[in-house]
């Protein structure tokens, strides 16, 4: 199912096809996210609806707070692909990295540089990714400026931001994640059946206190539709990412079936570091390693 629409990027005239694809996307978080329930959840129901509709009252607003390696940016590629053609995905995403560029600035200063960054990028096409990574390297209260876009206004001098889907990376809640979940499984519950809603709370709670959105307008105002916890990933889910990547490589590795692969990944999984259950970089370092043990042509396109 998909709302597939015509677009126009800048004043070239050219059009491309944005394809918002809410079955593509679930099937994607479903096959490709691993150990991240409640995002598959939230995702699925909550940005599958806002892609099928043709005439949304408001931005999609989208915060995703965990540890490094759980997931984040690999949500990000998810729903890139859920949302447009790949042939015309880059234009379409404005990429924003806090600890590049706006770290070194004033507060007053990273404000007008991000409102203005966002506003020229939503105006070349409304059907725009507002990515703002490691958001919590931003200078203090910087995520107030773009507020008012978030909200359901018909347009800001002349921008309409209602088609556009705005996600906030950081690592802020990453420890209270972690420490939730290693508390509730110690208590002797399934990793599964920890809730959307009591994580929510968590995540407020701890962002409103500190990070980026300290005492910010956009938690007051409930401009953040969805509010997305990383949880720490575990020695399955590692072998659930290194087995995604080997299948990348079935040739190289020499397998021919998936018990082959199954093993091999069990392999990298034991190099991991971990501290406790958890994986301490999550699957970061996944990548490397299995070019390691299958190395991928040179002119291979993954």
């Amino acid at each position: 199912v998909s709302s597939g629409i015509n677009a126009e990027y800048g004043g070239s005239g050219s059009v491309h096809w944005i394809r918002n694809d809410a079955a593509k996307l679930d099937k994607l978080l479903t096959d490709k996210l691993f150990g991240q329930h409640i995002a598959t959840k939230i995702l699925s129901r909550q940005l599958g609806s806002y892609l099928l509709e043709t005439k949304p009252e408001k931005p999609f607003v989208i915060h995703v707070t965990g540890k490094t390696g759980t997931g984040k940016n690999h949500i990000t590629n998810l729903i890139a692909e859920a949302r447009y053609s790949s042939e015309v995905e880059s234009k379409y995403i404005l990429k924003v990295i806090g600890s590049h560029k706006y770290a070194s600035m004033d507060s007053e200063t990273a404000q007008k540089k991000l409102k203005r960054e966002v506003s020229e990028h939503v105006k070349k096409c409304k059907h725009s990714l507002i990515i703002i990574d490691e958001a919590e390297k931003l200078p203090d209260h910087t995520l107030n400026s773009i507020s008012p876009f978030l909200d359901k206004n018909v347009a800001v001098d002349g921008v309409d931001y209602r088609n556009s889907i705005f996600i906030f990376l950081s690592n802020t809640a990453g420890n209270t994640i972690k420490d939730y979940v290693t508390k509730e499984l110690e208590s002797g519950k399934q990793r599964e059946d920890i809730t959307v809603l009591e994580m929510e709370t968590l995540i407020q709670d701890e962002l409103y206190r500190a990070g980026e959105l300290m005492h910010s307008s956009m938690i007051s105002r409930y401009q953040i539709d969805a509010f997305i916890p990383m949880l720490p990933l575990e020695k399955r889910h590692v072998q659930l990412c290194a087995e995604e990547q080997l299948r990348r490589r079935r040739n190289k590795c020499g397998c021919s079936d998936e018990d082959c692969i199954a093993r091999k990944a069990a392999e990298i999984a034991k190099e991991v570091d971990y501290v406790g259950n958890f994986s301490r970089s999550g699957c970061k370092k996944i990548l490397t390693k299995a070019n390691l043990v299958c190395p991928l042509d040179i002119n291979h396109e993954l």
